[in-house]
């Protein structure tokens, strides 16, 4: 089969560098481009497409497609552009202009087969022209089921839990050991493989909370004797189940700022900026300021340089450029049982800024598992660890009341239903 002939042939001249003092706009050229994001473009990949540019006369040329890449190129601090080179009429021109511009119009995308590409990039989008929220929203054509529940809705802890020690919790793409973060080989036998793209957690503060209920429930390792030892083991073991660089977010009580920012430290990983919890009210104690904030220690595992806002958007930042450090964020309605429970709010803000739409979260002292439903409200999944049956309790419960779903336990393939009284006894 030979090459088919054009009714209007063009006379191809080949391809050049052509200074810019050369290169004319196409006239009334009726697209308008995103520069910046073709900007992003030629700084991953540099010019990996050239301009088509009508020869005029000597050293004359006016772009017929790409101008707006030109535009892009000169923004760059480029000299010249390369260049296909054409000769035809003034009628050709217009045509070649508008079928550049109209032709991409008419194509359509499967969306399977978009979402297969992109996940090949684990999240880091540069050069693409798509952001996290495209992802977001091609990920999302399968909507999350209506909540059933305030994400911050918290049940209270049962007297006999149903969960032991050693068990996993299937709760929908999420995942809940019962047992301790410093067990490396319990933790990697939940992750099954995966490793996770942040961590959102809230250990024991080392102050000896008690719930203000009726039972006067504590947080189990909640004491300052035991903390540095506690967070060194589950710090470590954090390092192997998320992904070299991966962002942390450590809450933990301004007085013990030095026992957590030494075991983020000792474990190998950097230690960013503090960030701030501002809540809408203070809270009563015996200092002579009343504390109205919580601090948050945000870094990175063994992170390499230029990670977070340096690595501009890459596969460590999903936010945009207006961030700060505080966030300012209602306290909980209810939190009686669990008196350090943060809101879904402040922790959908971390994840949204450093975990891809579809990635992992990591929480190694899961609590009432608001990591878990910050995670499940906002795409993306979660690995959590909580000693306490009765804690591990609460977040099933939690889950399943919010959603609808009963937790399976892994096991045995059962689901359980965490809202009747248990029958096992």
């Amino acid at each position: 089969m030979g090459t088919p002939t054009p009714t209007a042939a063009v006379t191809y001249l080949g391809t050049r560098e052509i200074p810019f003092d050369q290169l004319e706009r196409f006239p009334g050229n009726p697209r308008r481009g995103d520069i910046d994001a073709i900007r992003g473009s030629l700084r991953r990949h540099g010019q990996y497409r050239s301009l088509v540019v009508r020869a005029l006369g000597e050293d004359q040329y006016v772009i017929l497609a790409g101008n707006h890449t030109h535009d892009a190129l000169k923004a760059e601090g480029y000299a010249a552009a390369r260049c296909e080179v054409i000769e035809c009429d003034d009628d050709q021109a217009r045509r070649i202009n508008l079928a550049d511009n109209r032709l991409a119009e008419l194509g359509t995308y499967d969306n399977d087969a978009l979402a297969d590409l992109l996940s090949y990039l684990d999240g880091d989008l540069d050069g693409t022209g798509y952001t996290a929220d495209d992802v977001s929203a091609l990920l999302g054509t399968e909507e999350e089921p209506a909540a059933l529940t305030d994400p911050d809705d918290i049940p209270d802890a049962p007297a006999d839990p149903h969960s032991q020690v050693g068990d996993v919790w299937i709760l929908g793409r999420h995942r809940l050991l019962v047992g301790d973060s410093t067990d490396v080989s319990a933790v990697e036998e939940m992750l099954d493989g995966d490793r996770c793209d942040a961590m959102w957690t809230d250990p024991p503060y080392g102050v000896d909370y008690v719930g203000k209920t009726k039972d006067a429930l504590t947080i189990q390792n909640d004491g300052a004797t035991d903390l540095p030892e506690l967070l060194a083991g589950a710090f470590a073991v954090a390092t192997v189940a998320l992904k070299p660089g991966a962002p942390v977010y450590v809450a933990h009580a301004d007085t013990a700022r030095i026992t957590f920012e030494t075991a983020m430290t000792d474990a190998g990983w950097l230690v960013r900026q503090n960030l701030i919890w501002a809540k809408d009210t203070m809270v009563l104690g015996r200092s002579d300021y009343h504390y109205r904030h919580e601090p948050i220690l945000y870094g990175f595992t063994d992170a390499p340089a230029g990670s977070g806002r340096l690595g501009r958007g890459g596969e460590r930042w999903y936010g945009d450029n207006a961030q700060t450090t505080v966030f300012e964020v209602p306290k909980p309605a209810r939190n009686a049982e669990h008196p350090t429970s943060k809101p879904v709010d402040l922790i959908t803000a971390g994840l949204r800024n450093s975990c891809r739409p579809d990635g992992l979260v990591y929480e190694p002292f899961g609590g009432s598992g608001s990591t878990l439903i910050a995670a499940h409200v906002t795409g993306r999944s979660a690995r959590v660890v909580e000693l306490d049956p009765r804690y591990a309790d609460v977040i099933c419960r939690r889950y399943q009341e919010h959603t609808g779903e009963q937790p399976v336990l892994k096991s045995t393939g059962e689901p359980h239903d965490f809202t009747l009284p248990d029958q096992d006894d």
